[in-house]
């Protein structure tokens, strides 16, 4: 069993696949959850236009219409979390936009989202998952480490001003149940 499946605790927010409704709210959950990110990091919509601290509702159609799934997780009415899912080939899916507000870090809900997105990709046929992120944020690459992502390769994009760390978990283990 990998470290996806093997927590024990209650998952502490209800996770939701997100409406066509929903694109206005889930771009400003992105926004408001990397604005700490992109100014750590020196990101600006100037230097980086496609970083989630940069995100639109318009971004959020565009991804849905191109198959992205998007999940919200909520604690009451309120909306603390989401993550998207987009099939690359039949057997790699795409973790993209895992975003927790500040104030709700650290209290399993980006685990709970991860965790979700992986059964997820698996009951469509997933072999693994992928997952990008600045090579430089060191701490999130221990977090997904410890969920059981790898660390697949180092790259640079053109388009981007910081180097980006490829991770993948397999999901042969992964449970379905929650």
């Amino acid at each position: 069993m990998n470290a996806v499946t093997s927590e024990t605790a209650v998952e502490p927010a209800a996770i939701k696949a997100a409406g066509d409704d929903q694109a206005a709210q889930l771009a400003l959950l992105i926004r408001q959850s990397y604005a700490d990110v992109a100014r750590r990091f020196g990101i600006s919509p100037h230097n980086a236009p496609a970083h989630p601290s940069a995100c639109t509702a318009d971004w959020i159609r565009s991804d849905r219409l191109e198959g992205v799934r998007y999940f919200i997780a909520a604690r009451g009415t309120m909306s603390v979390g989401c993550a998207a899912l987009k099939a690359a080939t039949a057997e790699t899916f795409y973790l993209m936009r895992l975003a927790v507000l500040p104030l709700f870090r650290r209290q399993g809900i980006g685990r709970g989202l991860v965790r979700h997105v992986c059964r997820q990709a698996r009951r469509s046929g997933a072999e693994e998952v992928s997952v990008g992120l600045i090579a430089a944020q060191e701490e999130l690459a221990a977090w997904y480490r410890r969920l059981g992502f790898e660390a697949v390769e180092r790259r640079r994009f053109d388009h981007l001003p910081f180097e980006v760390l490829l991770m993948r978990l397999h999901l042969g283990t992964v449970e379905d149940g929650h």
